[in-house]
């Protein structure tokens, strides 16, 4: 397995992204004043980490629920074969399928799924059953989501 090389960073970029994961929207000018830069050096800096493949995107992220979505699901899958390094094209289709991931260990592959019922859900694992066996566990809560990536995580590691 390939690991994207690291790329440097120092303090300064740091606290751009940690800025940036509070909130995306922030202004050039905005970041500046809490990171001390001017705004065309914090235009530059964000630029070279979006280059670098640091900074991979901004979006809205929506509560589901709150658009109807009521029901969160993680579905394990198992499958064999070529199905299993094809599992993510096969479902990209499923759009209540949000989150795709292939693991290691027994399953091939964990995914989270979104639907505004029961009924609904089983309809979604009724498609996902024909790339192999799968185990569904409902969320009941969530604690957090989409925690921020902070420095100290990478100095632990």
């Amino acid at each position: 397995m390939a690991i994207d090389s690291k790329v440097d960073l120092d303090l300064l970029d740091w606290r751009l992204l940690q800025a940036l994961q509070r909130d995306a929207r922030a202004s050039y000018a905005e970041l500046g004043r809490l990171v001390g830069l001017s705004p065309p050096a914090v235009t530059e800096r964000v630029r070279r980490l979006e280059e670098a493949g640091v900074i991979q995107g901004y979006r809205a992220i929506i509560d589901p629920a709150k658009v109807g979505l009521g029901i969160t699901a993680v579905v394990r899958v198992r499958c064999s074969g070529e199905i299993c390094g094809r599992l993510g094209s096969l479902i990209a289709h499923i759009p209540e399928v949000i989150d795709c991931r292939r693991v290691t260990g027994e399953d091939s592959g964990v995914l989270t799924v979104v639907a505004a019922s029961i009924p609904h859900l089983q309809e979604v694992i009724d498609q996902l059953v024909t790339f192999g066996s799968t185990t569904t566990l409902v969320v009941t809560a969530t604690s957090f989501r989409d925690r921020p990536i902070e420095r100290t995580m990478v100095e632990r590691g």
